[in-house]
């Protein structure tokens, strides 16, 4: 199944596993597997600079 990022329009193609999400909850968000990237390492980031300030 094709599907585009809703971040960077770049059109790509989802496993079985993520086809099956994808239309069982069709209100989920598919990024690319960049864009998840890069948002993961961010929300990383994050959170170990919030553990170092508590």
């Amino acid at each position: 199944m094709k599907v585009s990022c809703v971040l960077c329009d770049q059109i790509f193609i989802l496993t079985s596993g993520q086809t099956k999400r994808i239309r069982k909850y069709p209100h989920r968000v598919p990024l690319c597997p960049k864009c998840d990237l890069r948002i993961r390492q961010q929300t990383l980031t994050r959170k170990s600079q919030q553990n170092k300030d508590i």
